[in-house]
């Protein structure tokens, strides 16, 4: 049964009547595959752009150092206090004691074990308070250039 109807198919399309097509058909189907391929480019271009800037948009609105909480508590208070001393402390280039360093240091790792085991505000409110004394007297000691003796 297949063969009847290849040659039925082979018969009518030799019946067809041969088609010529006009001589600009082929010149605007190329236009028109140009303009096209050209919008594309224009598209996949201005996309690009889109996305570039979008990024470049992104990098300089996203804050470069790590946020302190914001809030009207005391402890979100020096936090935002010790932040912004320990900011000063870093932009100072004078040599500091060995001793201070050592002295935040131990309140520092006080206020990660603090932290660790979920201390409540209550408890973490000195600790804070005594690292911003500790950074206050860093940033003096290291203004004047003299060095920081304990007694």
């Amino acid at each position: 049964m297949a063969e009847p109807e290849l040659s039925l198919k082979t018969l009518r399309l030799a019946a067809l009547p041969e088609f010529d097509p006009p001589p600009q058909l082929w010149a605007r189907i190329e236009a028109e595959h140009l303009r096209r391929q050209r919008r594309r480019r224009i598209v996949q271009w201005g996309a690009g752009m889109a996305a570039a800037l979008a990024f470049a948009a992104l990098v300089t609105l996203l804050p470069s150092a790590p946020t302190v909480p914001v809030g009207s508590t005391p402890l979100a208070q020096l936090q935002r206090q010790s932040h912004e001393l320990e900011q000063r402390y870093a932009g100072l280039e004078a040599a500091t004691a060995a001793d201070g360093e050592t002295e935040l240091h131990t309140v520092e790792l006080a206020l990660q074990r603090a932290y660790d085991r979920g201390a409540s505000a209550e408890e973490l409110l000195p600790l804070w308070q005594q690292r911003n004394e500790v950074l206050s007297s860093l940033i003096a000691v290291a203004a004047d250039g003299a060095q920081l003796t304990r007694i």
